[in-house]
C-alpha cells in the first residue's frame, strides 16, 4: 500500500489538506471541490472548468449563480398537494376504467 500524507479529522470530520499539496494542485481559499467516493475511500480534486458554452467557456459555478433561486419562490407544500390530487384522481380514473 502507497503511503503518501496522514492526517486526522477533527471533531466535525474536517481534515486539513497539507499546503505543499495545495500549493501543487492550485488550491486556495474558495476553490471548489470534487469529493468523490472510489473503492473504500475519497479522491479530492479542484474543480475548473466543467464544460463550454456556445458562447465561450463558462465553469459549472457561473451557471448556478445565474440560475440560483430559480426555484426559491415555488411553495413546494402546495405543489405536493396538488400532485397528490392529481394522482389520486388519476388512480380513480383508472379503478373505473377497470
Amino acid at each position: 500500500m502507497k503511503i503518501g500524507t496522514i492526517t486526522k479529522t477533527n471533531q466535525k470530520g474536517q481534515i486539513v489538506i497539507p499546503k505543499t499539496m495545495r500549493e501543487e494542485l492550485g488550491i486556495d481559499a474558495g476553490v471548489p471541490l470534487n469529493l468523490a467516493l472510489k473503492d473504500n475511500g475519497i479522491y479530492i480534486h479542484p474543480v475548473d472548468e466543467v464544460f463550454a458554452s456556445k458562447g465561450g467557456e463558462s465553469s459549472y459555478l457561473d451557471i448556478l449563480e445565474k440560475t440560483q433561486g430559480a426555484w426559491a419562490k415555488e411553495d413546494w407544500t402546495t405543489l405536493k398537494k396538488k400532485r397528490r390530487k392529481i394522482e389520486l384522481s388519476a388512480s380513480r380514473k383508472r379503478k373505473r376504467e377497470w
